[in-house]
Formats: C-alpha cells, structure tokens, sequence
C-alpha cells in the first residue's frame, strides 16, 4: 500500500529551524525524547516521490558452470569459523506482514553460517532427488491447474527468468501470480558441488538461500509442475528478467518489452568514469561530494597532479604552523631543524597561488616545478619533516613580535585560501594520496603515499597512459567511530536514466576498519574496509569493533545519537548521499547508452568526514549480495523482496508498497510535491505512525537545479567557525600566560576576529 505521502522540506535555507519532514523508521521510538542541540548538523533538501516507469529485455541461455570455477577462488579463502548449531530461523517475511526490522533480522555472527548451510544443503538435496523413485505424477487437476495458471501467465505477460541464484526474486515474483521460465536442465547453481561443500562455502553464493519449510513431497510436486511450465514456455519470450551480470543478456534477441536488470552501459561504475563525472561538475556549483581526483591521461594530467600535489603541501605546511602556535607548541629554536626562510618561501607562493585564483590565471605549472625541482625537493624534504617529526622547530630564536607576525600571516592566508578550495577540510596536513587501478576492486592493488616520487613511479611502471591508474585525494579527517575509520554501502536501485530516476534504499550497512585511525602508519587494516581485507584481521581487531566488522545502518543511527548528533543521519548524511548519487547519474545522461524496460542495482561507497559530510568514494555495478556477513545475509532478502516490490507492483500502481526505497527528486520538482503532500494532510498524518514510511526525499541535482547551495555551504562553513572560536575562546586564558608583552591584546584580539 501506498502509505507514503511524505513531508516536504521547507526550502528556506536561511533559517535553521528544524522542520520534520522526513520521518526514518527509528524516529518514533525516540519521539518521547527531549531535543538535543544540533552541532555541525546542516539542513539538507529531501527527495520527493512521483513517476512511473516502464522496462524490457531478454537474455541468452544461462549454463551453470560457474559453481566449479568459483571452487578453485573459494578454496583460497579462509579464516571463517566454523559454527556451531543454530537457534532461531531466518523468515523472508510475506508480502501481506509488515514485521519491524527487529523481527526481520534473526541470523547473527554465531548462528548465520550452520543456518544458511543447512537451508541450502536441503534445496540441494531436493533438486537433486530422482524424481521416478517417488511414482509421484501430477494428476489431471493439478495438470490442468498448472496448464491453465502458465497460459493465464502468458496471456497476462507474466513470464519471468532468474538467470543466477537469487530464491527470493523467483519467490516473490511467483507470489504475484508471475510463473518461471526455467529449464530443468540448466539449475541456477551447481547442486552436486554444493551438496558436498564445506559450510563456509554458504559465504560465496550469489544471493542467501531461502529458508523453507517445504518437505520432500512437495519440493518434488514443485518441480514437477516447474517441468511443465517449461514444456508450454520454452518457447516464449520473458517478459521480464532478473540478472546481476550483463554478459549474460543477448542484446541482439532481446525482446524490447522485456524488463530486464541491467543496463547495457553505465561508465560511473568504473574509477576514471566516476572521475570524468566529476570533472562535468569541476568548474560549477554543484552537491557532488567527491574527492578530487586526476585521470592521468597524458602529460598534462601529470602536470596537474603535481600543481595539485604542490599546493596541497603548501597550505599543509600553513595548517601545522596555525595549529602549533595555537596549541602553545612552541615552533621557534636557535638550534632548530628546518630553516625559518621556509615560512617566507611557502607565504610567497600562497600569494602566488591566490593571485592566479583572484585573476582567473589559467597559466600551467604555476611552481615552474620542473625546472626547479631542486627547490622544491628540498622544500618537500623539510616539509616531510614538518609532518613526521613532532619535535621539529624552525631554525630561529624565539621572539613574541615574530610569532605573532608569523601567526597572524598564516591565519590570513588559510582564510583566504579556503574561498578557492572546496575540499580545504578533508586534506588534513600529510598530504596522503592514494593511488588506484581503475578496473580492480576489493582494495586490489590500491596505494596509499604522501611521497610524489613514489606516486609517479607507480603511475610508470603501470603504463599510467593507457588509463590504468588514478590518483585521488584521500579523506585525511574521517569520521571515526571508537577510534576506526568505517564508511557506508548505499544501494540504489535506478529504473530510468531519462529522465533520472532512482530509488536510495533507506538500510544498508556499515564497515569498520579493524584498527584505529592514524595518519603515520599506512597499513590496509586501518585505511581500507573493504570486506575482503577486514576479514583477515578481525581476531586482531580494536575490541571495540564489532566481531564482523560491520553494522546496520540503525546501529549507527543509534550510535550518533548517544554522542549528540541524532540530527545529522536524517539532514545531512542520508539526503547528501542521495545528492551525490543523483548527480552522477545526471552528469551520465549524454554517455549512457540507455534501453528502455530497464532497471539495475548499484551499491555506492560514502566515506563521513569529521563535519558528518558523506563524499562519495565508488560505485559497483554488481554490488556483492553473498551472505559474507550476518549482516548482509539479513539485509539481502529484504533487498530484493523490495526491488520487485518497485519494479513490478509500482509500475503497476504509483499508490504501491516500495518498501525501504526512496525516490529521488530534484529540486525543480519540489512544488509539484509539496502540493500533492499537501492535498492529503489526514494521510500526512497516518504516514507519521508508520516508522518505514519515508517514500519521499527531496535531493538537489547539477549546477543547473541547485537552489541554495552557496548560502548552505556558508552555513557549514559558519557552523565550523563558530567551533573554532569556541575552542579558541577556551584556551584564551592560558593563551594570555604566555603572550606577554604591549601586543598580547592585539594579538588575541586579532585571533577572536578570524
């Protein structure tokens, strides 16, 4: 049912009253609560729901062979206990029950691999039963039955294929009336291997198995009457079809009414395509969160890595000067290790690099870095010495007058250099890049490095021309949760491509970094959290983190509100995921090769920073669904059971149930919304009980349909500073112990000013 008229943001973006609008299934459970201050939290424009779509494909044969060739892969891995007997079971809940989350996830870290074994050693052992040694045969009503439901089937256009392992879609689909296309001689897996698999094995497989109750009898009934759909449809086109990889689908016989789902292109699944989106939004306003990067390309694109690479230690070496003399570190010494002409040298070029801003200089290389590498080589030297060694001093007596001009200059020109650098927070003061092959994933083959030299050599030794390799800015400042970096999978769910449509699904999890967050030490168990690496050092994890690695996204909801931020989830985390993914998709609309009937699932990578902004890391075109994880095991047949929810019953009825999807609307949309919320106020209101209705969210696109996004980015920017006074304010009376001396007033005036 349609229960989801949901509550429209205001869009006056000068004021910071807070409108509930959007209301996120756990909301209710804490509606009793007092209201807490809301800190570095930022009102984010929601997405709104209206339109509907229409899809078609059709594929090629599917053989199943890829049960033994995924054996040899399998095998490799290891680390997974083995668990022992389980207590409660898993349900796919019925298209009728509307159980709450708590309900839904019964699998846990102990219990969830024996479980999912179990349930499919059973589905293996019924496929593979000799049919003829039960005498069962379908009698003439069951065969009438089954006859007139598959011809009501094709009349209706209600034919569909599973082409993988994914037991939920072919249940919910036949729960709806649709009847299976599937030869009995092509099984979705391969049933004798997994028959005689390992129960880690349960770990790899394309979707979870269905947990049922059916006994032999029945399963063997099912497959009979399966054989004789087959034998009436084995001829006829599916009207729609379900597929995770796109080289299984004949494009060229595929029936253009056929849903299928995948797209036959898409090129912000790869990093460099993912890169160019970013360049269409380079030089305009836009909400695409996303942290630089250079598509190396040629040797202009070297060129520019550089410039970037030079500037960003430039204000780096700015940002340890500040935050030394404003903690009272004392970075003055007659017997110091870097030279105090180093401080001139950097303001110099700051300048220079204002100048080229303020002018709208286009000049290349403005640090001339090749034909003076001698000079910057030995400015990267002290610099490095800047950042590593936190008892380096500049090489010049302590003198107040000289720290506070020093001080003051620096300020300054951190101030100013803010206006031309969007990502002027993120960057930290190491300078870490890092540096990834564009077609790998999993955290294959991916570089972390503050050293240029090693970041060119890479990009060599690669053959960087022929696109292998971009270098990105890595997310110094990230939001940490008991010290360890996580970031976010976001699945959404895109049904058409023009105009934009996409559906952001409401849960998804959370992956922790087994160790705690630090700039000095490069190591993948405290940067990447990718599932494939953490799994390695979960026995060695903080102890904090949770035993897989991994949370809901409730969990984390539920842990930013003990810190006080129960605001920033539902303002600025989930709408500013939803922003970036939308104006990806709108920078691709020219490049996408897109087929009508078509829908796909992609799962995004958010990276939280400090200030609770969500950048954008990557996208995946074949989003892992293998129950890995309890987690993800509890998490994927509600995926699922949502998507046909979407793309069969509300292309159907736009009043439909679409379980935890959202739609994703622009801003230009906005009054057409509000005033179709605003022509039910009774139904607004019953919405409200509802913890799961949330169906609408407004989400601001590219440049052209941004409204407000100066004044909100002034506001976080506002929000921000008045932290930093804060802190400043804090440490006044033990600044002015050791400012001493006719300018100490002018000084900490000066400082309260910035």
């Amino acid at each position: 049912m349609y229960k989801k008229n949901n509550h429209i943001m205001n869009s006056n973006n000068n004021t910071h009253k807070r409108k509930t609008l959007l209301h996120w299934y756990e909301k209710k459970t804490f509606g009793n609560q007092k209201d807490k201050t809301k800190s570095n939290t930022l009102k984010k424009p929601r997405i709104a729901a209206i339109l509907s779509i229409e899809f078609d494909n059709e594929v090629k044969q599917y053989s199943t062979t890829n049960g033994t060739n995924n054996t040899k892969k399998n095998n490799k891995q290891d680390g997974f206990d083995q668990i022992q007997e389980l207590k409660g079971k898993f349900q796919i809940p019925g298209r009728s029950k509307k159980g709450t989350l708590n309900t839904r996830y019964q699998l846990n870290f102990k219990n969830y691999i024996q479980e999912l074994h179990n349930a499919l050693i059973k589905e293996c052992d019924y496929n593979l039963l000799n049919l003829n040694s039960f005498n069962l045969t379908l009698d003439f009503e069951s065969l009438t039955s089954v006859t007139n439901r598959t011809l009501k089937a094709i009349k209706e256009q209600k034919i569909f294929s599973v082409l993988g392992y994914f037991p939920i879609i072919s249940l919910e689909m036949k729960n709806r009336g649709w009847v299976e296309k599937r030869d009995p001689d092509r099984p979705p897996i391969n049933y004798s291997h997994y028959l005689k698999s390992a129960p880690y094995m349960v770990n790899w497989i394309e979707s979870p198995p269905l947990i049922s109750s059916i006994n032999k009898n029945d399963a063997a009934m099912e497959r009979l009457k399966s054989m004789q759909s087959w034998t009436i449809l084995k001829n006829k086109k599916s009207n729609f079809i379900f597929v995770t990889r796109k080289q299984l689908v004949n494009w060229s016989t595929l029936n253009k009414f056929t849903s299928v789902s995948q797209m036959p292109r898409h090129i912000f699944c790869t990093k460099d395509g993912l890169a160019q989106c970013w360049e269409y939004y380079k030089n305009s306003v836009t909400n695409l969160m996303f942290p630089r990067c250079h598509y190396i390309r040629s040797e202009a694109g070297i060129d520019a890595f550089v410039e970037d690479y030079i500037t960003t230690a430039l204000v780096s070496t700015l940002k340890i000067i500040v935050h030394a003399i404003e903690n009272n570190k004392m970075i003055f010494s007659a017997n110091g290790n870097i030279p105090c002409t180093i401080i001139d040298f950097v303001q110099l070029c700051i300048l220079t690099f204002l100048n080229k801003q303020k002018n709208g200089n286009t000049e290349k290389d403005i640090w001339n870095f090749k034909n003076q590498k001698e000079v910057w080589n030995e400015f990267m030297i002290y610099y490095s010495k800047l950042i590593i060694d936190s008892n380096a001093k500049f090489d010049h007596q302590y003198i107040y007058e000289l720290e506070l001009d020093v001080y003051a200059k620096c300020k300054y020109l951190l101030e100013e250099v803010k206006k031309y650098c969007p990502q002027y927070f993120i960057d930290g003061i190491t300078n870490t890049w890092i540096v990834k092959p564009t077609s790998n994933c999993s955290g294959h083959g991916i570089m972390l490095s503050r050293d240029l030299l090693a970041i060119k050599h890479k990009m060599s030794a690669a053959n960087v021309f022929r696109n292998n390799y971009i270098v990105q800015k890595y997310i110094e400042r990230p939001f940490l949760v008991y010290t360890c970096k996580i970031d976010l999978r976001q699945w959404f769910l895109v049904t058409n491509m023009n105009p934009v449509v996409v559906w952001m699904y409401k849960e998804g999890y959370v992956r922790f970094c087994a160790k705690s967050f630090s700039m000095k030490n490069m190591h993948e168990s405290i940067h990447l959290s990718n599932v494939r690496l953490q799994t390695k050092y979960r026995k060695i994890r903080n102890p904090q983190v949770p035993e897989e690695c991994m949370w809901y996204y409730r969990e984390l909801q539920s842990h930013l509100r003990k810190i006080g931020q129960e605001y920033v989830w539902e303002e600025l985390i989930f709408p500013g995921m939803s922003e970036s993914i939308y104006a990806v998709l709108q920078a691709t609309t020219d490049t996408a090769n897109y087929r009508d009937k078509t829908f796909q699932l992609f799962g995004a990578d958010f990276l939280i920073t400090e200030n609770f902004i969500p950048y954008l890391i990557e996208i995946n075109s074949t989003p892992g669904l293998n129950p890995s994880t309890s987690i993800i095991a509890n998490l994927v047949p509600m995926l699922l059971n949502d998507i046909v929810k979407v793309t069969v019953d509300y292309e159907k009825n736009s009043k439909a149930d679409t379980g935890l999807f959202v739609k994703v609307v622009p801003e230009k949309w906005k009054s057409t919304a509000a005033v179709v919320l605003q022509d039910n106020p009774a139904k607004n209101l019953s919405s409200r009980s509802n913890p799961f209705d949330s169906s609408v969210i407004f989400a601001v696109g590219p440049a052209e349909l941004t409204a407000g996004y100066n004044q909100r980015m002034a506001n976080v920017q506002k929000n921000l500073a008045e932290m930093r006074l804060q802190m400043i304010a804090r440490k006044n009376k033990r600044d002015a112990r050791r400012y001493v001396g006719v300018n100490r007033d002018l000084l900490l005036g000066t400082r309260d000013l910035i």
